[in-house]
């Protein structure tokens, strides 16, 4: 188990409700590789990050300086495109209740309606889903840095990943790219958020721009964004996926990285190698993507009686 602050353990306990356990230090060899499935501090601090109140107070997060290999354990990965760091783990460890999400995704599937806003699900398996969510240097033509997806290996809760590709510096984007393309490609639908005006037109501009041809884009691309719009505009004071979350899904995120600090966060990390915000950037990532699936169910319902 990774070492947790003491300010992490009182957070987790204050949400949990349960006695904070003292960590256990780890040692590691500096060479040993870190395991794909190898959670470390995600769970822990994306529960930390995650609150009950509706209306959460504005706070910065308050972030442990370190290094990207003990903020974020992952792995190099090498590819033929150049290398890049990859953190990777059971998707259903997310949250508390990552199963339950993830079951009921894999039931909403099964129970499809063929027609109405999330229709174009009907007959599709976990396996043949990605969700994908971007992190980028900027808007238009900016470097793209993360690219976090869920995946399934099979169909089975457990089998769902949650794979964060990420770019240790300018170089590494081309790699982090050409793996986000070989994951996309056999899936038949895609969902994200935005991601038909923002995700997908960037990752085209910037996978041509290194050469490596056409982006894979699934026969579906269901847009959340589309069908939160249609059922709640003029209903909600803006459409943001962190309103969805807290409307939908009953919590706020009371630590999170602003958005808009993201990119310079990103640079300020290629220059000092501090990775403290970084982990708040994948901690970001990770919670757009898990929202996005325990979102549906709830989107479901409400097309129903629309």
């Amino acid at each position: 188990m990774s070492v947790l602050s003491r300010r992490l353990r009182k957070r987790l306990r204050q949400i949990d409700g349960a006695p904070a356990q003292p960590a256990r230090p780890v040692e590691r060899a500096a060479s040993e590789p870190v395991r794909v499935g190898e959670p470390g501090l995600s769970r822990e601090r994306l529960i930390a990050r995650v609150g009950g109140s509706p209306q959460p107070a504005p706070r910065e997060p308050q972030s442990i300086s370190g290094p990207l290999e003990e903020l974020a354990p992952g792995e190099i990965v090498e590819c033929d495109c150049g290398r890049f760091w990859l953190v990777a783990g059971p998707a259903g460890e997310m949250l508390p209740h990552g199963a339950a999400i993830l079951d009921g995704f894999k039931r909403l599937l099964e129970r499809a309606p063929a027609t109405g806003r999330l229709g174009q699900l009907q007959g599709l398996r976990p396996k043949e889903v990605a969700l994908l969510d971007t992190e980028t240097a900027g808007l238009s033509a900016a470097p793209i840095f993360l690219v976090g997806m869920i995946v399934w290996q099979g169909d089975e809760v457990e089998e769902a990943l949650c794979v964060q590709m990420f770019a240790r510096d300018y170089a590494e984007e081309r790699a982090v790219l050409a793996r986000a393309a070989e994951l996309l490609a056999p899936r038949r639908a895609l969902m994200t958020y935005n991601g038909r005006s923002f995700d997908l037109p960037l990752m085209r501009e910037r996978m041509i721009y290194h050469g490596l041809g056409a982006c894979p884009e699934p026969r579906i691309h269901l847009d959340l964004l589309h069908v939160v719009r249609s059922l709640f505009r003029g209903v909600w004071d803006n459409c943001r996926l962190q309103t969805l979350e807290q409307r939908l899904c009953g919590r706020s995120r009371w630590d999170d990285i602003d958005g808009a600090r993201i990119p310079q966060a990103w640079h300020d990390f290629i220059a000092s190698e501090d990775a403290a915000q970084m982990a708040d950037v994948l901690d970001h990532n990770r919670l757009d993507l898990i929202t996005m699936l325990e979102a549906l169910p709830h989107l479901q319902a409400a097309s129903d009686v629309t």
